[in-house]
């Protein structure tokens, strides 16, 4: 927990009904790399004409919720993101927080498995192995991305309505990982889709997580 802000802790939810504060993680669209299965950490690609297409069905997907406020990472698919949101609804800005960026994944970034495996074997099977102990080449380790994002939800403030974040699948998988009171040794099970919503109720440190039921927007 960070020692500043308020006492919160993160709940899944599936209900939009649900008690709580609303917070919406949303991974951003799809670039040229998602296919080619390229860690992009903090390597700063825009969206390809299929992540515009992403971000346009889940601009259309939340155009109902009532967000009074849109966060995004600095990386520019994200930015792109979170713009395509804010465009369609015409309501709320758009406010850029560091502390979404991406895990930064150094010197395997732009870089397939199959290409890591060859060069690399060990490291690679101590991240699948091991993912809370791996520090990457380059990069940072999960802590120290848990620790951007522990900050960023303890600045939110307290009371207010629903609040959306456009970030990436490493930082939202920790937060998964967080409402279900799981380790990090989970990490990599976790599918997080380009353009998917994840919805928590951001509450009192005494919730307990039930188990968690995916949403994705296609």
């Amino acid at each position: 927990m960070p020692a500043a802000g308020w006492s919160w802790a993160l709940r899944c939810i599936t209900d939009p009904r649900a008690g709580g504060r609303a917070l919406l993680l949303a991974r951003h669209g799809r670039t040229a790399w998602t296919g080619e299965g390229r860690y992009q950490g903090r390597s700063d690609l825009p969206l390809s004409p299929e992540g515009w297409a992403d971000a346009a069905g889940l601009a259309a997907a939340l155009s109902d919720e009532p967000l009074v406020s849109i966060y995004t990472s600095p990386l520019l698919r994200a930015r792109q993101t979170a713009g395509c949101i804010a465009a369609w609804r015409g309501d709320v800005a758009v406010i850029v927080d560091d502390r979404l960026a991406e895990i930064a994944f150094g010197d395997w970034e732009g870089r397939t498995q199959a290409e890591i495996r060859a060069a690399t074997p060990e490291a690679l099977r101590r991240w699948k192995r091991d993912p809370g102990g791996m520090r990457f080449p380059g990069g940072e380790t999960l802590a120290e991305a848990r620790a951007r994002l522990h900050g960023f939800l303890a600045d939110l403030p307290e009371q207010g309505g629903a609040v959306l974040a456009v970030t990436h699948a490493g930082m939202i998988r920790l937060a998964c990982l967080d409402a279900e009171g799981r380790g990090d040794d989970g990490f990599r099970g976790i599918r997080i889709a380009p353009g998917a919503v994840r919805r928590f109720s951001l509450g009192g440190a005494a919730v307990v997580a039930p188990p968690f039921q995916h949403e994705t927007v296609e």
